[in-house]
């Protein structure tokens, strides 16, 4: 099955990532100018989403205009990722049928061919995409590092939802009612609301997006306390779907 895909969105949740939020800036500046050379003539666009951010962030977004900027005090990554998607589809000049939205973190880099990918699997009839992550490895002791490979089956097909490398159709996100206004596992639930109402989603590891390996995050029982974990020589059951990036 064959859709049109006319333009692509990318969102970008940012809560207090100063320190990170320029090399994200890079990679995703990257692979848009990477698809914009290699691809169809697809616009492509970026939002970022401040919330609740009280560090320099708006000082370094302002370094790029070309970027659009949200900002929300909504202090919860499911409401954040919402208010994103929203701005970046008032934005779009198709229809919410031929809009690709493509989610990352503030943590985290793409790769060049992030965008490509996305949209290759999103025009064969993916409505909703899961691409894998791996830590930056110089974030993580080499055991630890270690016990993420084996705690993750990283290849076409996988289990693992991560919102650092997540895409949708806009008309299905609409549909599904968006994300669950929580803190934690709003990307999990909303990839299992999608197969549960018959979505074909496309669970990829041809476009591995390489993330903050930090032991200290912000929320409890993230994906720093899960990588945590790891370091202190637990593979936590292997898990099928790993904690949000972030």
């Amino acid at each position: 099955m064959t859709t049109h895909i006319g333009e692509i969105a990318v969102v970008v949740p940012s809560r207090n990532e100063a320190e990170l939020l320029p090399h994200a800036l890079r990679a995703l500046a990257a692979a848009m100018a990477h698809f914009a050379r290699t691809g169809p003539p697809v616009p492509t666009s970026l939002t970022v989403v401040l919330d609740c951010t009280s560090d320099d962030s708006a000082q370094i977004m302002a370094e790029h205009p070309w970027a659009n900027i949200k900002r929300v005090s909504a202090g919860r990554v499911g409401a954040a990722r919402n208010a994103g998607v929203s701005a970046a589809a008032s934005l779009a000049k198709v229809p919410p049928t031929q809009l690709w939205i493509a989610n990352t973190d503030a943590d985290s880099m793409v790769p060049s061919n992030w965008l490509e990918r996305h949209y290759a699997l999103a025009m064969n009839g993916a409505h909703v995409l899961a691409g894998t992550v791996e830590p930056v490895p110089t974030d993580l002791g080499a055991a630890a590092l270690a016990r993420w490979f084996d705690c993750h089956d990283l290849r076409e097909g996988h289990s693992h939802v991560h919102g650092a490398n997540l895409g949708f159709r806009a008309d299905v996100f609409s549909k599904l009612g968006g994300f669950s206004d929580q803190s934690l596992h709003e990307d999990r639930d909303f990839v299992a609301k999608a197969r549960a109402h018959g979505y074909a989603v496309a669970a990829t590891d041809s476009c591995r997006v390489s993330t903050s390996g930090r032991l200290h995050g912000r929320l409890a029982g993230g994906f720093a306390d899960f990588l945590a974990r790891l370091d202190g020589g637990e593979c936590a059951g292997a898990p099928a779907q790993s904690p949000t990036a972030g």
